[in-house]
C-alpha cells in the first residue's frame, strides 16, 4: 500500500468512528445527567484526538514518498490508539446503556 492510499484509509476509519459517535449522541438521551455529561465530556476528547490525528495525517501528505516508513509506522500508531480510544469510549457508553435499561426495567415493575 502506498503512503496516499494509507493515509487515505486512515481518514476513512476516522470518520467511521466519528459516525458511531454521532449515532450514540443521536441515541445518549435517555442516560441520566450525570451519565450524560461524562458522555459529552469523553465524546469532545476523542473528537478532539479525530482531530488531531486528520491534522496529522494532512502533514504526513505533504511529506516526500522516501519518508514513507516513518508515515506508515505512525498511521499504524495512530491507528491504535484511536481505536484503543474508541473501544474504551465504546464499552463505558454501553456499561452506562446496560445500567440505564435495567433500572428502567425495574423501575416498571
Amino acid at each position: 500500500m502506498k503512503k496516499d492510499e494509507m493515509i487515505k484509509e486512515a481518514k476513512k476509519q476516522l470518520v467511521r468512528f466519528q459516525k458511531e459517535i454521532d449515532e450514540i449522541k443521536e441515541t445518549s438521551s435517555h442516560l441520566s445527567e450525570e451519565a450524560k455529561k461524562k458522555f459529552d465530556i469523553s465524546a469532545k476528547e476523542l473528537e478532539a484526538l479525530y482531530n488531531d490525528a486528520h491534522t496529522k495525517f494532512d502533514a504526513l501528505s505533504n511529506k516526500a514518498e522516501e519518508n514513507f516508513k516513518d508515515v506508515k509506522e505512525f498511521v499504524e500508531l495512530t491507528n491504535k490508539a484511536l481505536k484503543h480510544s474508541f473501544n474504551y469510549f465504546m464499552s463505558h457508553y454501553k456499561k452506562k446503556e446496560v445500567e440505564a435499561d435495567k433500572s428502567t426495567k425495574v423501575s416498571k415493575k
